[in-house]
């Protein structure tokens, strides 16, 4: 039998009688309690897999060891009651598949001593016990998830874990060095985590520019198109050809430099000179010199360079020795500027209207924070993963999103996201600044009171 009692005003209770009301139960001396645990300390752990279940193989070998009267006082039943509380919160936030489970069970025994032997354990919030408890369950709810396990991570929690099993004998001290070795390390991967973040909002940004580089030499040449209406053929070479020329020169140099000068003076050109009815002038050599040298810097082939550049420096757009019907169709097959990174042209589908709830979550999101946290439901069985906005634009509505130790995981538009949210998949998560240990502890009083109607020891303790 399992013998619970309420707490006394002293912590103690007379030795009740057993489930024949026969034997007295006898509890045992601290030291003897201890003695037990380190025996179960040295045990390779099987099904135990609570915290009840280590008080239930504590009683068993308490009861072989010193007879079927020994017991636990009631301050210890107590305290085995708090942990197993404690222990059943904390398993609420790690995932189960994760690593940490199994180290979380292998620490039941010292975690337990330490509480035994000291009641600030509960109350302390840098108690060494604590601090070790929560790296431990909180690299299971952060950290070692199924699509992102850590192996050196695993490896030095692994270490930690194992390192308190064998060397703990009521030395916190023993804690406080495993812990140190799991911070160091947890140090370690923060920085790596920022860095690596560093890079996909650096890459990320890259696009960004080039998109808005896009947008603004498309806007150029429409303007361009729409004043001076050069022949179709020409107004095609110059939303293809030529805006890709404009937007690798406002990439580097910017719009205020001398080479966009440069290039808005050869537009104009191109434009006064296509205008002009076929044969009424010998072509601008200078120019189609000049259009042929900036085609060929963003990648064009000498023969598509030169063919291009002739049509665009001659009155009308002509050039007998060359095929509108073949270059149409190379230039169709070749990639443009930036597409080889996103493999579309983010321009070319309109999202479809949003509803009115998308639009009032979509607005939402544009001012959002970068570093916000999000769950995103994975499957049909509502399981989450919870993934982090890094980084978003404006200007491409792109989204980024990282895991936990700064790697990408997936990108949407901002439109996307606002669907995802309107139907459930995807949530802003109001991120508990608390550790997870502290948040457990916490429930664990929260579910006492209820129980208690408001009113127990542990309250008064806390």
């Amino acid at each position: 039998p399992d013998e619970r009692h309420h707490v006394t005003e002293g912590g103690a209770a007379p030795a009740p009688a057993d489930a024949t009301g026969s034997t007295p139960a006898q509890p045992l001396a601290s030291a003897s309690v201890h003695a037990t645990l380190a025996k179960l300390q040295s045990q390779t752990v099987h099904a135990r897999r609570s915290m009840a279940d280590l008080h239930n193989a504590l009683l068993a070998q308490m009861r072989a060891d010193h007879g079927p009267q020994a017991a636990l006082t009631v301050k210890d039943n107590d305290t085995f009651d708090l942990l197993n509380m404690l222990y059943g919160q904390i398993q609420r936030e790690v995932r189960p598949d994760a690593a940490a489970v199994d180290l979380l069970t292998r620490l039941q025994v010292p975690v337990a001593r330490a509480a035994l032997s000291d009641p600030a354990f509960f109350v302390r919030d840098q108690h060494p016990a604590r601090e070790l408890l929560n790296a431990v369950a909180e690299a299971g709810a952060n950290w070692l998830g199924e699509e992102d396990v850590d192996p050196q991570l695993v490896q030095k929690l692994d270490r930690a874990v194992e390192k308190v099993v064998t060397d703990y004998e009521g030395d916190s001290a023993v804690f406080e060095a495993a812990n140190e070795e799991v911070q160091q390390h947890f140090r370690a991967l923060a920085h790596k985590a920022e860095l690596a973040e560093r890079r996909h909002v650096e890459a990320a940004r890259g696009k960004e520019r080039l998109e808005s580089a896009k947008q603004q030499a498309g806007t150029s040449i429409e303007q361009l198109c729409a004043d001076a209406a050069p022949p179709r053929f020409v107004q095609s070479l110059l939303k293809q050809a030529w805006s890709d020329v404009l937007t690798l020169t406002l990439l580097r140099n910017g719009e205020g430099s001398e080479q966009w000068q440069q290039r808005a003076q050869e537009t104009a050109r191109i434009a006064e000179i296509t205008c002009q009815p076929p044969g009424s002038a010998g072509s601008d050599l200078e120019l189609g010199q000049q259009v042929e040298a900036a085609l060929l810097q963003v990648g064009y082939h000498q023969d598509e360079a030169a063919a291009i550049s002739r049509r665009l420096s001659t009155p009308g757009g002509e050039d007998e020795s060359s095929s509108r019907t073949e270059l149409t169709a190379r230039l169709r097959a070749r990639s443009r500027l930036g597409e080889q990174a996103d493999g579309h042209d983010p321009r070319k589908a309109a999202p479809l209207a949003r509803t009115a709830g998308e639009e009032e979550l979509y607005k939402q999101l544009r001012t959002l924070p970068f570093g916000t946290w999000f769950e995103f439901t994975t499957n049909q069985q509502g399981d989450v993963r919870r993934q982090r906005l890094s980084w978003y634009s404006l200007i491409t509505d792109n989204a980024l999103f990282v895991n936990p130790r700064g790697q990408k995981v997936a990108e949407h538009s901002l439109d996307a996201l606002a669907r995802l949210m309107a139907h459930g998949q995807a949530r802003i998560v109001t991120e508990d600044k608390s550790r997870l240990i502290d948040r457990a502890w916490q429930a664990t009083l929260r579910t006492l009171r209820s129980l208690a109607g408001n009113n127990t020891p542990a309250e008064g303790a806390a």
